[in-house]
């Protein structure tokens, strides 16, 4: 395992149990805020860019990443889904629980299942530096959709102050 991919790792898990530490904090719902997706996710493209620059990419891991992405979109549609919403005094509140866990759990194995298989396909052992290249971007990509559903549904509801506010302290 090269620095890089050790810091790549490290940072991935960072921003994973950020996220998940997250999930139980009851939190106002306030607009979303796209900075911190963005950035995550023009990190993952330039770490992917540097392997392609580097190495190439196969079809075998472009098809895999294409998969894993799509993943990464539905978990983080389901995650947004999932969380528990409710308004008090006109702002909005959420906080996710056993089910966002459950689906933190599902969509860690299916990435794992889908770099595997795609390992096993490309005729590799283990894990392709792509899937490790594209951990910033699945996370991004993910969470972003979390984001974006949580306050598209927020947006909806009827009895919250607009715009989304912050409650008073």
């Amino acid at each position: 395992m090269t620095g890089i991919s050790l810091a790549n790792i490290l940072l991935a898990a960072g921003v994973f149990v950020w996220a998940v530490y997250r999930q139980y904090q009851t939190r106002p719902v306030g607009v979303f805020k796209a900075q911190m997706f963005l950035v995550l996710g023009a990190i993952g493209v330039w770490q992917i860019a540097q392997l392609a620059d580097s190495r190439g990419i196969s079809p075998v891991e472009a098809a895999t990443l294409v998969v894993s992405l799509g993943l990464a979109a539905l978990f983080g549609w389901l995650r947004g889904r999932a969380a528990r919403i409710w308004v008090h005094n006109g702002v909005a509140y959420r906080r996710g629980g056993w089910t966002a866990m459950g689906l933190w759990a599902a969509a860690i194995l299916t990435h794992v299942v889908v770099d595997f298989l795609g390992g096993v396909l490309a005729g590799t052992r283990g894990t392709s530096p792509l899937d490790q290249a594209s951990i910033m971007l699945y996370l991004a990509l993910t969470l972003g959709i979390q984001g974006l559903v949580i306050a598209r549904r927020v947006a909806q509801l009827p009895s919250v102050a607009a715009p989304l506010r912050e409650p008073a302290r």
